[in-house]
C-alpha cells in the first residue's frame, strides 16, 4: 500500500511555492482524488512521491507530485509537465 501521508502536510502546490526538483504535479479538490492517483504513478528509480494541500480562493486542494533526484539525469528541465492551479 502506498504512503500517502503527504497529502495531509500543509504545502502549496509548486507552480506558488516552487519545491526543488519536482517535474510533475496534479492538483484536486478532495483529497480521496488526490489519492487515487497514487496507484497509477509509475516511478523511475530516483523520483519519489511528494505532495500535499492548500487552500486558494475558491476552496481547498491536494496536490500530488515527483520529485526527482537528480534534474540532469531527468532529462529536459523546460519540459516539466504541471497540471491544475497555475499550471494548466
Amino acid at each position: 500500500m502506498i504512503n500517502d501521508n503527504f497529502l495531509d502536510e500543509a504545502r502549496e502546490v509548486p507552480s506558488t511555492a516552487p519545491m526543488e526538483r519536482v517535474v510533475a504535479w496534479s492538483v484536486f479538490r478532495s483529497r480521496a482524488d488526490a489519492r487515487n492517483l497514487l496507484d497509477h504513478v509509475h516511478l523511475a528509480p530516483g523520483q519519489a512521491l511528494v505532495g500535499g494541500h492548500g487552500q486558494d480562493s475558491v476552496a481547498p486542494y491536494w496536490w500530488v507530485g515527483v520529485q526527482v533526484q537528480d534534474m540532469g539525469q531527468w532529462g529536459n528541465t523546460t519540459a516539466v509537465n504541471k497540471k491544475g492551479r497555475l499550471g494548466d
